[in-house]
């Protein structure tokens, strides 16, 4: 059936803000008395919310109280360093050009996630953004991605979803949506194709020619 709208990722998909994450985390860290996780620490352990981040590299114990401390940390550095990733903003506009109905779906927490994409100019192809704390669920929860499905106007058989994670990968499993992937963000192409989605793509711009290429 022919693709009519894609759910995206965020980070690592279509932006690269990990600078300002490692920075965060590390002043947040450091803060509250741990020592400050490495640049690959902090970016291997993103794709969930910031708690379920925080839990990865602190334990669950102090996650909580550790997002409290790194939100307003986060806000003063989220646009450092931060960067669309290459042919993004060309890619959305020829996807939009084409019909097909783009739009975001991510556990970075929401209003920071509209923030940026305000920010480097992609929200005029978003149909919407939805990220954490919208919503009482997180991916990859199928009652959150049925949500975004609802307010796109599209069923499972003509969404797909792109990410750049196996977090990703069962967010789509989970609501019966194809998957595509782009090994520009948390893990490498072989690990991706390990997943055996759909098609897995080096950058963004193989990924818009393939599914342009399947919307004909």
């Amino acid at each position: 059936m022919k693709i009519r709208a894609i759910l995206f990722d965020l980070d690592g998909t279509l932006i690269d803000q990990f600078l300002a994450i490692h920075k965060a985390f590390s002043k947040t860290l450091v803060k509250m008395g741990f020592p400050p996780p490495s640049f690959n620490e902090v970016k291997r352990a993103v794709g969930g919310a910031s708690d379920t981040t925080m839990a990865k590299l602190i334990g669950t114990e102090r996650a909580e109280e550790a997002v409290s401390i790194l939100r307003p940390i986060f806000e003063k550095e989220m646009f450092e360093g931060l960067v669309l990733l290459p042919y993004v903003k060309d890619g959305l506009k020829l996807l939009t050009q084409s019909g097909i109905q783009s739009a975001v779906l991510t556990n970075k927490y929401g209003p920071h996630a509209r923030a940026v994409c305000d920010y480097l100019g992609i929200s005029k192809f978003l149909r919407f953004t939805i990220g954490a704390n919208d919503t009482k669920w997180k991916k990859p929860n199928p009652e959150l991605t049925r949500l975004a499905l609802d307010r796109i106007g599209y069923g499972s058989q003509e969404t797909i979803y792109v990410g750049d994670s196996p977090y990703d990968f069962n967010t789509a499993q989970n609501a019966d949506l194809d998957c595509h992937l782009v090994a520009t963000g948390t893990h490498s192409l072989n690990e991706l194709s390990i997943l055996q989605p759909q098609s897995v793509h080096s950058d963004f711009e193989s990924l818009v020619r393939h599914l342009l290429n399947k919307s004909e």
